[in-house]
This record gives C-alpha cells, structure tokens and sequence, in this order.
C-alpha cells in the first residue's frame, strides 16, 4: 500500500509543507517578537496542537490560529508569528507587510535574496534577520523529528519599526 497523497488546504500542494516547529524555536521567535502582555496574536497556518499557540496562550495572549483565508482576509490582530508554508512565501511576506503589525516569520534562508522580495523589502521596510549557526530541527504529525531538512532557515521580523540588522546565532 503506497502513501496516500492529499491536498494541503493552504497551499493545495500535493506534496506536505507541514514542517512543525520546535520548542526551542519557538521559544527564540516569541523572544524576537517580544509582546506586550494580554495581546492578540495571529498565528495563521498553526493548529490549537502548536507549540506557538500553546506557548502564546500559557503566557497569555489571546491565540487567532489556522486561517485557510489569511492570505485575503483581514483579522484584528497585535502580532504575527508563524512558520508559514515555505512553497508560499513570497505571499506570506507581501501579505505581512500589508497587515503592519510587527511579525515574525520563520522563512528558508534563500527568503534574503531574489528579485521579488527584495522589491517588497526597499519598498516597505528590511526585515531583521536572526541566522542561527545550526539548522532548525522540524519534526512530522507525530513529533518526530523529520528527515530530509538540508536547508538552512531563518527566523525574520518584518514591521519591527527598527534598523534593519543580521543578528547571528551561536
């Protein structure tokens, strides 16, 4: 029996772009984002078994997840934080800049560089960018650990209303 291929209901890519964060991660992105108490966070592509939205809520904060629409619709909301499909990206990134609240994303490391991102980035404000030294570990459904990740990511603050910088992991 051969593994059955669904549809992701964000991207409507055959193949999976569900690629779950680790504690640690999550950890170092709420720490970049740094929220004012009690505020509404808006972790769209997340489900209520997230390690950000269960993290959000231990400290908190009033949790907005799993928007199939986030791309054209509009929540109120104080903050952004996700790890978005990488296979749309380019949108994620448009779409938070059109949103301007303070967001961080984690993204492929290759999210610095192209035609594209560069225009949106000159157009509305650089993202600060943490770099860490290691890969990021993401792990399956099941919490396992996934194999296969040969790329490097990055963890990208848009509408941080600060000078843009690199800051490198240890």
């Amino acid at each position: 029996m051969g593994q059955r291929l669904t549809l992701n209901g964000i991207t409507k890519n055959v193949y999976s772009d569900e690629w779950y964060t680790s504690q640690e991660t999550v950890n170092l992105a709420i720490g970049l984002l740094d929220p004012k108490p009690q505020s509404v966070i808006l972790c769209p592509f997340d489900s209520d078994q997230s390690l950000f939205v269960k993290t959000l809520k231990d400290h908190g904060h009033t949790v907005l997840h799993g928007m199939s629409n986030f791309l054209e619709a509009n929540y109120h909301c104080d903050y952004i934080i996700t790890n978005p499909p990488f296979s749309i990206k380019d949108k994620v990134i448009e779409r938070v800049y059109a949103y301007g609240v303070k967001t961080v994303l984690i993204l492929p490391i290759d999210a610095m560089g192209g035609v594209k991102r560069h225009s949106m980035y000159a157009a509305n404000e650089y993202p600060k960018t943490y770099m860490p030294s290691r890969r990021i570990s993401y792990f399956d459904e099941s919490g396992e650990v996934k194999k296969g990740s040969s790329f490097h990511s990055i963890i990208m603050t848009f509408n941080h209303g600060e000078q843009s910088s690199i800051q490198w992991g240890n």
